[in-house]
């Protein structure tokens, strides 16, 4: 009866995790080039129970009860790099990857992150800029612009006034599902990141939107909520049995 209560409070503590993340996925559906994270569960690996120095009418009664399950747990987190819409804007600093690769930023500690978001802007010095504040990478550091006609290709090189400036940094890589969120819509490499050759392209005058669906977060909310209503009432359920076991079978 014990185990039972543990196996319900373990997938009481999955569904509220996978709420944490689905909430987050809900949060961030407008947020450009957000990709979604998806929680993926596994069952405890089954055990063979036995009974182990049983006597029955003065004979072992040793022998296999069965096999049992703890319930599931939450394995990880995998994050789909499926890509969203692009929707047109006409900004000509606004630009969306066409494929899997990543625009290259570095952050105010000097350390180069990578994200899918590309509405930019130009800073004081004319320096191209995330909305916070972090600069946009070319093949040779920190992109500045004159103001001007800017025109960049799909190839992500700038042009001002048909003058070309330099070349955006993006990379591809072979397993994007090691790289890590680090918050601000960033990603970081680890050590299994590896690249490859690029073969995306660059679309200026739109921006990426989120890979979130809002109908199919929801049908997940539902369903985890509902699990977690279950494994409530189970946990309610064992525990009456065990008062009944206490209070009125004890006295017999």
């Amino acid at each position: 009866m014990i185990r039972g209560l543990y196996t319900s409070a373990i997938g009481m503590k999955t569904q509220f995790n996978k709420m944490d993340v689905i909430t987050n996925n809900l949060a961030n559906v407008d947020t450009n080039g957000y990709k979604k994270d998806i929680v993926v569960s596994h069952s405890f690996p089954e055990e063979l129970t036995k009974r182990i120095n049983d006597m029955k009418n003065g004979f072992s009664n040793n022998r296999n009860i069965g096999n049992m399950s703890l319930g599931l747990y939450i394995d990880e987190i995998y994050t789909s790099y499926v890509q969203g819409a692009l929707k047109q804007t006409n900004d000509p600093l606004n630009v969306a990857i066409q494929g899997k690769a990543f625009f290259a930023i570095e952050t105010e500690d000097g350390t180069e992150k990578y994200t899918r978001d590309g509405s930019f802007s130009l800073g004081p010095d004319g320096t191209i800029m995330t909305k916070e504040g972090n600069i946009v990478l070319g093949q040779n550091g920190a992109i500045r612009l004159e103001q001007g006609d800017i025109r960049i290709d799909d190839a992500g090189n700038i042009y001002v006034n048909d003058e070309f400036i330099d070349q955006l940094r993006i990379l591809e890589f072979e397993n994007p599902e090691s790289l890590r969120k680090v918050g601000d819509n960033l990603l970081e490499r680890t050590e299994e990141t590896m690249e490859k050759d690029v073969e995306s392209r660059i679309a200026q005058g739109f921006l990426e939107g989120s890979n979130v669906s809002v109908v199919r977060e929801m049908v997940d909310m539902i369903t985890a909520t509902r699990i977690y209503e279950a494994n409530q009432k189970a946990i309610q359920t064992h525990d009456e049995t065990l008062g009944k076991a206490v209070n009125e079978v004890g006295k017999i």
